[in-house]
C-alpha cells in the first residue's frame, strides 16, 4: 500500500512538471517581476507618505523652537523678568477673583435656603413649649442673612480692588514697552514688532514697508537751543508722524531723533507717498522755542519688505535709503535701490 501512494505522488509530479513547463514559456517573467515591484511600491506608498509627514511635522517644529528661541535671546532682560512677574501676579489674581466668585455664591445661596427655611417654620403651628427655641432659631437665621449680606458688600470692594490691581500691572507691562518722552513704542518694542512682521509677511505672503525717520540737523538744535528744547521738538514730531498714521501702523522712538515706522500691508509704491506726506507735514509745521520760529525737516528711507528678509537685512536696506538722503541734501525721501 505505502508503495502504491509513493508511485502515486511521484506520476502526480511528473504530470505537474510535464504540464507547467510549457506554461513557464508562455509566462513573461520580467512582467511578473514589474508587476511584483509595482504592487509594493503601491503597498509602501502609504507608509512613505506618513513617514514624509512626520518629517515635515519634525521640521516646522523646530523652525517653530528656533523661533521662539531667536524671540527669547532678542528680548530684553528687564522686560521678560516684568513679564514673567506680571504673569504669575495675575495667575494669583485670577484665582483669588474665582474664590471670591465662589463664596459669593455661596453666601447667596445660603442667605436663600435660610430664608425659605424661615417661611416654612413661620407657617408652622408649632406647640407652645417650643415658642422659646422657635424665637432663637429665627434670630440666629436673621444674624445669618445679615452676616452673609455684610460678606457679600465686602466680597463686591475686594473683586473692585483686584480688577484695580490687574490693571496697575496692565499699565507695568505697557510702560516697559514705551518711550517714556514722545508715549510712543520703544526699541525693545520695536524689535519685536518686526519680527512678528516677517514671519507674518513669510507665512501668509502679505506686503509691508519699513520706514527710518530722521530729524534733520537734530544736534544743532539740541546745541544751540539745549536738551530741553531738544525734547520738545522730539515730541512734536512724533505727535505730527503719528497724527498722519492710519491706527494700524506701528511708529516707534528709534533712538536719539530717529524714529522707526512700519506701514502694514503697504507696498514701496504707497510707502513712498506716505513718507513725502510725514515730510511736508513736519516741513509746514509751526514750531516755536523761546519766542524764536524753528524749521523742522525730515530725512526718510523706506524699504518693502522680501520674501528673503531677515530683520538685519530689511533694516539694513532702509538704513542705507536714509544714508542716501543725508548725502544729497536732507529733507527728502529716498526708496532702496532695487526696490
Amino acid at each position: 500500500m505505502d508503495m502504491l501512494v509513493y508511485f502515486l505522488i511521484l506520476g502526480c509530479g511528473l504530470l505537474l512538471g510535464l504540464v507547467m513547463h510549457p506554461l513557464l514559456r508562455l509566462i513573461d517573467l520580467a512582467a511578473v517581476n514589474s508587476f511584483l515591484d509595482e504592487l509594493g511600491r503601491l503597498v509602501c506608498l502609504p507608509f512613505r507618505r506618513l513617514v514624509q509627514y512626520m518629517h515635515r511635522k519634525e521640521e516646522i517644529s523646530k523652525a517653530e523652537l528656533n523661533e521662539t528661541e531667536e524671540i527669547i535671546k532678542n528680548t530684553d532682560p528687564r522686560e521678560q523678568e516684568i513679564h514673567d512677574s506680571a504673569q504669575t501676579i495675575r495667575s494669583i489674581l485670577l484665582t483669588l477673583a474665582t474664590a471670591i466668585q465662589r463664596t459669593e455664591k455661596a453666601a447667596s445661596d445660603s442667605s436663600q435656603t435660610l430664608s425659605d427655611v424661615k417661611g416654612v417654620i413661620d407657617r408652622m403651628q408649632l406647640p407652645p413649649d417650643l415658642k422659646e427655641a422657635h424665637t432663637i432659631l429665627m434670630q440666629e437665621i436673621d444674624r445669618v442673612v445679615s452676616s452673609n449680606s455684610h460678606l457679600k458688600t465686602e466680597l463686591a470692594s475686594s473683586q473692585g480692588i483686584l480688577a484695580e490691581q490687574r490693571k496697575q500691572i496692565e499699565n507695568l507691562q505697557t510702560a516697559v514697552r514705551i518711550d517714556s518722552l514722545t508715549q510712543l513704542a520703544n526699541r525693545s518694542y520695536f524689535d519685536e514688532k518686526l519680527a512678528e512682521m516677517i514671519r507674518v509677511a513669510q507665512r501668509y505672503k502679505e506686503p509691508f514697508s519699513l520706514m527710518m525717520i530722521d530729524v534733520d540737523n537734530f544736534k544743532t538744535i539740541n546745541d544751540t537751543y539745549g536738551h530741553v528744547a531738544g525734547d520738545r521738538i522730539l515730541k512734536g514730531v512724533s505727535y505730527k508722524i503719528k497724527e498722519s498714521l492710519r491706527s494700524s501702523d506701528f511708529l516707534a522712538r528709534y533712538g536719539g531723533d530717529e524714529f522707526a515706522l512700519i506701514l502694514i500691508k503697504t507696498s514701496s509704491k504707497p510707502a513712498v507717498d506716505v513718507a513725502w506726506k510725514l515730510c511736508m507735514s513736519v516741513r509746514e509745521s509751526r514750531f516755536v522755542l523761546d519766542g524764536t520760529p524753528l524749521n523742522v525737516t525730515l530725512s526718510i528711507g523706506v524699504a518693502e519688505a522680501h520674501a528673503h528678509d531677515t530683520e538685519e537685512s530689511l533694516l539694513k536696506r532702509a538704513d542705507k535709503a536714509l544714508y542716501r538722503v543725508k548725502e544729497v541734501g536732507r529733507n527728502s525721501v529716498m526708496l532702496e535701490e532695487g526696490d
